[in-house]
Parts: C-alpha cells; structure tokens; sequence
C-alpha cells in the first residue's frame, strides 16, 4: 500500500465529504463513486451541447448518480483549457474544491489545465496525454511522421491515425500500397459526432510503422510521480478494434515499461491507461480506460479503483492490493453489417446496447461493437458471446431532404428500419443508417450516389416529405423500378401552370381563371386575355411555402410581383371562401382521402397561421372529393402522398383548386395533426406505398382534434421582445423559429421570419383548440 503523504487533517483519513470536479459525464465513474466508502460531492463540467446529445438529463436520473452528484456547471471545455480554467476559478469563488478529474478523453486537457492553475494535483505541466504526435516526440519506440497528405505516407506495412481522437476512431492499418488512398480517405473523414461539442475541430494525423505482437494495456495509479497501483490487461483486437480484454495479467516486461514510461511522460498524480505493442507503447491516455475494464479490476483486485483514483486527486490517502484475488474477462459482441432485425442469447449472459431495428456498420472502431459479455476468463467469455445470434437485412429506404425542424423530420425518419438521407443541409438526424451530404438540386450527382448506395444496400422505397425533391423522388423510382409517380406526373404536381391546364381540361369549372406570365410580358394583356380581373393572385410555378405569392390590386402591381420573382409565374383570379387542405395518399390507383384540414391565413399575403384537422366544416369531404379524384386523374398521380389546397363556397357547396402536392403536408399536418387523430403514422404509410406495401387507410377517430398555431408579425425591423409563449395540457410541441434581435422580413422577400413560433396542440374538443389559440394571438411582440 501507498500512501499520499499530503493529508488534509493530518491523519490521512477522509473526515468529511469530498468536493470533486469532474470535467466530462462519466457516467460509469459517477456510480462507482456513489458505491464507495468515502463520501463524494461531484460538480460535473459538461459542455451544454452534449448534455442535449448524449441524453444527459434523462441518464443522470440515475438514483446512484443523484445521490452523489450536486449539479450541473456549464463550459466549453473541449479543445479549451482558457475556459476550463476560468470555470474553476469562478468555482472557486463561492465553493471548496478538494479535486479536479477528466471523466473523459476530450477533457483530459482541461481537467489538467484547471486543477494546475489552482495548484490542485494533476498529471503534469508537460505529460503529452491527449496528442499521440506529442507522445511520440517524448517516448520514441518507433518510426513515426505527422501525415498532412496522403503523401507523406510510408511504405506499408505501417499504421495512421488521427493524433487526437479516441475509441480507434479512424486507426487504418496498411499492409500494401494499394491500401493507400482508401485508408487515408477512412482516417481523414472519420467522426463521432455524438462525442463532439459542435465546435471547430483541428484533426492532426500520425503515421507511425506496424508493429506486430500481443497487444495489451497497463492501467495505473500514479501518486506524486510514484506507480502506486498497476494493472496489466491482456487484449484481443480484430484490426485496431478491441474485442476483448482479460484483467489482472502477469507480465513483467509490460510492468517494467509501463513504470519507465510514467517516468518519461514526467506525469505526477493522475490515473493511466497506456498500450503496448509487446513492451513498446503505442499510446498514454491521461483519463480512466473505457470498456468497463475498471469494473473488471475491481472484480479481478478486490478495489474501487475509481474511488481511490478520486481520493489521490483530492490529496488523500489510497489504498490499493499489490495483487489480484483473480482474473477478469469481458468480450465484446458486434453484429454483422446491415439492419439488426433481431437478437438472440439463449445464455442469458449477453448485455446488448443495440435495439431491434437499428442499422449497424462493420466493425471500424469501437462506436460499431454492439454489446458485451463479461467472465471469469477470457474463454467463457468467448463462449458465451459466440451464441449470440443475430437476424439481419439490408434493405433502407432512401429519404430526399427533410423538414425545418427536428420534431417534423423525426417522425418521418421514425417510420422507416432503415433511413439514408441525401441532403444539402450539414445536419445528422438521429437514428440514420447513413447521410449524405450533397447538392440535391444536381440530378447528375444524385443519380451517381444513388448508383453507389445501391452497390451497398437494398433500396426498397424513395421519399420525400418536401415539394422541391418530388420530381428526383420520380426519377430514382424509375431508375430503381420503385413505386412512385411517373416523371409525367411530378412534372405537373410541381408546375402550377401545367397542373391547372390538366385539370381544366377535364373539370374546368374546379379551377380559377388563371394564365402563364414572365418577366417582360404586359400584364394588362395576359389578364384580359384570360379573364381576369384585380384583385388577382400571382404565384411562381414551381415554388411551395407561399414563396413569391403576391396579391395584386392592379396590373401594375402584377407586372412587378413578376419582375420582382424573375422567373415564370402564373397569374390568376383570386379565391373567396374558406381555405382548406384535403390530406391523403394513393396506392396503386385507389384515392385515399383521410380528412380535411381547416386553414387560417393572413390577409395580405395568405400565410398559413392556422392548420385544424378535421374540418369543422359540414358537407366538406363530400365536396371536395370530386376535385379530388379530377385532379389526380387529371395529373396522372399515384403511389404517393397528396396535400392538395382548396377554397370552399359554403353557400354553393363548390371547391376551386388552388394546388396539389405530390408528398404529405407540412406545417405538422403530416408529422403530428394526422396521426394524433387517426392513431396512425402517416408517414409509415408513406413508407409502406413507397415499398409497395398496403397503407393503413386510415380515418379520423372521434374524440380528437389537433392544430398547428403560428405565432405571427406583420411588421418589418428587429424582434425587441415577445412575451411567453402560452403553455397548457394540450401542447404537444412548441417552437420558437425568431430570437430577440433577429431581423425581420416580410413576403415576398421572405415568407419564414414574420412567423415567431408554432405550437401543435391536440384536444378533445374544438372549443379547448379555439381557447388556446385565442391566448396565443395575445402574446405581445414588439418589432423596431
């Protein structure tokens, strides 16, 4: 046993709770410290956007973790030490702090940063513990480059990875020179995107020679420069992913290098897990090791160990055995490439992290294992991982874009096993198989990554839940022989001038007067010559959202709607009545209609502000269902979602077409209002025509009313306030799109910033639906 000699109260025992810092949720260390004899008060320092990614809230509810955990401190830390620093010391200010620790890889620097500048212990003012090309300048042990191209490469057989990352993330081993390109494209695209703060982040890569041999680690407890704690883990890798470890391993030479490295990295007082390549180490981390090999020390030594490591940063005693009672396995379990359909253990001994349904990749770093066994060795653990069985498929559903926001896209995604993403925003949705980011307006490009996807899955459906992607949607299930409308089709549910000649020509009397007009065309002319008069609408022919819409009270006004768009419009008489969307699909040639949605807009440039479905309307599915089937039989849709937008004539009981869409309704209409009524996700059906299954054809139950209100302005300037949106049992989701000091603009220039925020509700009742909106339009805004 090794004693600290620097005690707190002189007589080296814990007299009172100790304070620590944890830079970095450790979820596994925050219960092994709830488990330990000393009494622990634990601040956690946690980056506010990996709290959001990770799950934090939910996961530290933890009764272990509530019972030692005190709160919550926010910094920037990763790739930060200034931050780091600047924490503590504010810290400080109103709180003891007995020790600061690195819950994890991307904190190491910080935690180290932090406690030497308020004299706390820590691992040195120069251990290179978080870049391996630091490492490799101190130690030696092999020929090594910093790699900048692929270049700078040597000759195979050799190895390259990031000099910064963790979990095997991007390690490429190279055994000829073929490998080259490919290896370099891996570890110079490689990301955990779940383990980092959204930042910046400056990726160094090393090359360094292959060394062959047995692969173990050393994990150690250092005190004031002295190894007062070392464990030797045995390994077994498949590539540079670690399939397993056996704890408590005897291995002199290891023991010897370990020692002599601790002396070379000049650490002080910190915990360390290093790798070796026979007796040559490969890398030092200066933070617990992963893979519960922590928890095996303390099956195989008989210790906490994460309790002693806290009791050394706090400047108190440890205790430690000198031996192990036993040893300790653990093997881990990784399913084959594809979508995991379901999993089988007939030992009962497996601890499986991956749930039904959930696509996983080739094993190609430590993110990819997919489970765990645990033993008293390593042959039982081999055993009992071995009859672990998976049912797997390959089949995705490919998705052209998305929604605005997370809460709309996220069902959609829901709704498919097996999502791949082509899309032009940098965003990675939860729960993907695979995005793809690139220009989706590109038919070329898309095409030629749809050539590559299919090499590699089965695509069994295309969708899309936007309007700008329903012609490619068309082209890619012609290409692949999936459901879906023809390009004839799509072309005319995205033309408004070409949609409103097909229906005219046979239900003319659904459609309003109407005429093509561009850019330098005389106005006054095209109006007479179709019969209409101001006011009158003009519209794009290919843009969706209210984009380009104008209202026009004279020719004038029409003429520079047109010049102001640049592009092909149509022009035509405007609408009365009230405004109403009919929600459905068609499936092999049957019209589905599931219901009508009642619509709210602005007076001056008919922005939608209300959607409530169903219609309240009486007679109003009735009357619009001879529209409906014109339209689609006119246009020729089918095998896909429609949302087509109509004006009713209560007094006529007669519909007028305004559009229709090939692909469901936003506004939450799809995502949210459909399937709270019917009970059924509209966007599974979706999915289902899109892969030629039968839909649910669904209806709207009783009892049930659900909307979307938008908070809105008409003024131009900068948001200088807006009151509290207006909470009740009813709200299912609410957002807020404008922020305190945006700027705001009004249509045509823009149709999104006027709107503030939305709130999707769901009732009982219209007159609970009706009340709530009421307290939302009196919510106070100020624009200047």
């Amino acid at each position: 046993m090794k004693l600290n000699e620097r005690f707190a109260d002189g007589s080296g025992s814990s007299p009172r709770t100790l304070t620590l810092v944890m830079f970095g949720y450790n979820h596994e260390a925050l219960c092994a410290l709830a488990e330990a004899d000393t009494e622990f008060c634990v601040i956690v320092v946690e980056e506010r956007s990996l709290y959001e990614k990770k799950g934090l809230e939910k996961r530290s509810a933890d009764p272990r973790i509530r019972s030692v955990l005190s709160r919550w401190e926010w910094c920037e830390y990763q790739n930060n030490s200034d931050a780091a620093v600047e924490c503590i010391r504010e810290l400080l200010k109103d709180t003891h702090i007995d020790g600061i620790v690195p819950g994890l890889e991307y904190a190491v620097g910080a935690a180290n940063a932090a406690a030497r500048a308020v004299g706390l212990p820590h691992a040195g003012e120069d251990a290179p513990l978080r870049d391996k090309i630091a490492f490799r300048r101190c130690v030696g042990g092999v020929q090594w480059t910093e790699v900048k191209s692929e270049s700078d490469i040597f000759e195979p057989p050799c190895v390259i990875k990031p000099a910064n990352r963790q979990a095997s993330l991007g390690v490429s081993i190279i055994r000829s020179s073929e490998e080259i390109s490919s290896a370099w494209t891996h570890t110079s695209t490689a990301r955990e995107p779940r383990q980092e703060a959204g930042r910046p982040w400056d990726t160094r890569y090393i090359c360094e020679s292959l060394i062959e041999g047995d692969e173990t680690s050393a994990e150690c407890l250092v005190v004031d420069g002295d190894v007062v704690f070392l464990n030797i883990t045995s390994k077994e890798t498949s590539g540079a992913v670690e399939l397993g470890h056996e704890v408590g391993q005897h291995n002199p030479g290891v023991e010897e290098a370990m020692r002599d490295l601790v002396s070379k990295l000049g650490v002080q007082t910190a915990l360390l897990h290093a790798e070796f390549k026979g007796t040559t180490p490969i890398e030092c981390a200066g933070r617990p090791p992963g893979d519960r090999i922590m928890l095996l020390i303390g099956r195989a030594w008989g210790v906490n160990l994460y309790e002693q490591w806290a009791r050394a940063m706090c400047q108190y005693t440890v205790s430690v055995p000198q031996q192990p009672s036993s040893s300790a396995a653990i093997r881990f379990i990784h399913a084959p490439r594809g979508l995991v359909r379901s999993i089988e253990d007939p030992t009962g001994h497996g601890v499986i992290t991956v749930e039904p349904n959930t696509w996983v990749s080739e094993l190609a770093c430590s993110w990819d294992r997919v489970g765990f066994v645990e033993a008293d060795t390593h042959a039982d653990a081999v055993r009992r991982a071995s009859q672990v069985r998976f049912k797997m498929a390959n089949d995705v559903v490919l998705y052209l874009n998305h929604r605005r926001t997370a809460a709309e896209w996220t069902p959609a995604f829901e709704a498919s096993d097996g999502a791949v993403l082509l899309t032009d925003k940098e965003v990675r949705p939860a729960g993907i198989v695979e995005t793809v980011q690139l220009d989706t307006n590109d038919q070329d490009a898309v095409t030629a990554t749809v050539d590559e996807l299919s090499s590699r899955y089965d695509i069994r459906g295309v969708v899309t839940f936007s309007d700008r992607d329903v012609e490619t949607v068309s082209l890619l299930a012609d290409k692949l022989g999936l459901p879906a409308p023809s390009q004839a089709a799509a072309l005319k549910a995205r033309n408004k001038f070409e949609m409103r000649k097909a229906v005219q020509s046979i239900a003319p009397h659904m459609v309003p007067s109407f005429s093509f007009i561009e850019p330098g065309d005389n106005a006054q002319s095209v109006m007479e010559g179709a019969g209409i008069t101001v006011p009158c609408v003009v519209k794009p022919v290919d843009a969706s959202g209210s984009r380009g819409f104008s209202l026009c009270h004279t020719a004038d006004e029409v003429s520079a709607a047109v010049s102001r768009w640049g592009g092909p419009m149509v022009v035509e008489e405007l609408l009365t009545g009230s405004e109403h969307s009919a929600e459905g699909y068609v499936y092999e040639g049957d019209v589905h209609l599931i219901g009508v949605t009642d619509k709210t807009t602005t007076a001056k440039f008919r922005l939608e502000i209300g959607q409530v479905f169903p219609s309240a309307v009486e007679g109003i599915q009735d009357a619009v269902k001879p529209l409906l089937q014109a339209t689609i039989k006119a246009l020729g849709i089918n095998n896909c979602a429609f949302h087509m937008e109509f004006f009713f004539d209560a007094r006529t009981s007669t519909v007028k077409l305004v559009e229709i869409a090939a692909r469901p309704g936003g506004d939450y209409i799809a995502s949210h209002l459909v399937p709270q009524v019917t009970g059924v996700s509209f966007a599974r059906d979706l999915v289902r025509i899109a892969t030629g299954q039968r839909p649910s054809f669904a209806v709207p139950r009783d009892g049930y009313v659900a909307a979307t209100f938008k908070l809105h302005t008409d003024k131009e300037g900068v948001l200088k306030s807006m009151g509290q949106l207006p909470t009740a049992p009813i709200v299912v989701e609410s957002q807020q799109h404008v922020h305190v000091g945006d700027v705001i603009t009004q249509p045509p220039a823009d149709t999104l910033s006027s709107i503030l925020a939305e709130v999707v509700v769901v009732a009982a009742s219209r007159r609970e639906i009706e009340a709530f909106e009421s307290r939302l339009r009196e919510v106070e805004v100020v624009v200047e």
